[in-house]
């Protein structure tokens, strides 16, 4: 996947209107305003990047073949990774977008306090609202919003459960993942939107996407599962079954191509 972002640098580099993107924030309001501009930014920025490595992540986990690698009952870890990783996901988005409280800090905030701004520039200001009518968060979109919301309400972050039946007071909202990563698309758009001065890395560190020799750079999880791979049976099997020929003769197309996928990222040849 890292490979393809590589090109897609609107997926992890949050950038705006060409003309704001190169007006540093002191260019576009008054001084007082544009350090308030800053702060209130970088704090949603910081949240974004963690979002988006915990969705990248599990994007990661999504693909890998898990059950082809471990017994029914011998991959808790990796279980309790998925589930963890996939609520933090939920709280991070209900933060982001749909948290209410006067001194909550979300995105739908800042852009309405950034839209009443003191701009300097009213041209400036056209483009801004150009750019956020072209981004803004659609009807599908916030559906998936509102689900986040009542499963960070009523799963997550409380448990609510009517006493005289001890059965869940509503219906419980479920989500997926690729309906996460919607959702945080178009969260990451506005951010752009709101983005002024630069463009700004939402992936960082070691997932942040690049070459070295022309090839696409590994993750510190790549590695990790590179070892669950090459310590696994499934991989293995055809140097550890002496019966291997007649076990491949079992195998689907399906099954055969997989193994041969994760053999050939481990340098392995061809079953």
């Amino acid at each position: 996947m890292s490979g393809s972002l590589l090109f897609d640098l609107e997926k992890w580099q949050a950038v705006s209107h060409p003309d704001l993107a190169n007006r540093k924030p002191t260019e576009l309001f008054p001084q007082d305003f544009a350090e308030r501009y800053q702060r209130l930014h970088n704090d949603l920025w910081y949240r974004i990047i963690r979002l988006h490595g915990t969705i990248y992540t599990l994007e990661q986990l999504e693909d890998f073949p898990f059950d082809h690698l471990y017994a029914p009952n011998g991959m808790e870890f990796w279980r309790l990774v998925v589930r963890n990783f996939l609520e933090m996901a939920i709280i991070l988005l209900y933060g982001l977008i749909s948290d209410t409280g006067d001194d909550a800090h979300t995105i739908r905030k800042f852009k309405n306090e950034v839209v009443k701004g003191p701009w300097l520039d009213q041209q400036m200001r056209e483009s801004f609202m150009q750019t956020l009518q072209e981004w803004k968060i659609d009807r599908k979109t916030n559906i998936i919003a509102e689900r986040v919301k009542k499963i960070r309400d009523t799963y997550i972050a409380h448990r609510l459960v009517d006493m005289q039946t001890a059965l869940p007071k509503e219906e419980l909202a479920a989500v997926k993942l690729q309906e996460l990563r919607q959702l945080f698309d178009a969260l990451h758009r506005l951010f752009g939107a709101l983005s002024f001065g630069s463009a700004y890395a939402t992936l960082v560190g070691d997932l942040m996407p690049g070459t070295v020799g022309g090839k696409p750079t590994r993750t510190c999880l790549d590695e990790v599962l590179d070892v669950v791979l090459r310590e696994s049976y499934f991989v293995n099997e055809p140097e550890r079954d002496q019966w291997w020929h007649e076990m491949r003769k079992r195998m689907s197309p399906e099954e055969l191509q997989l193994l041969n996928k994760y053999r050939k990222r481990l340098g392995l040849p061809e079953a």
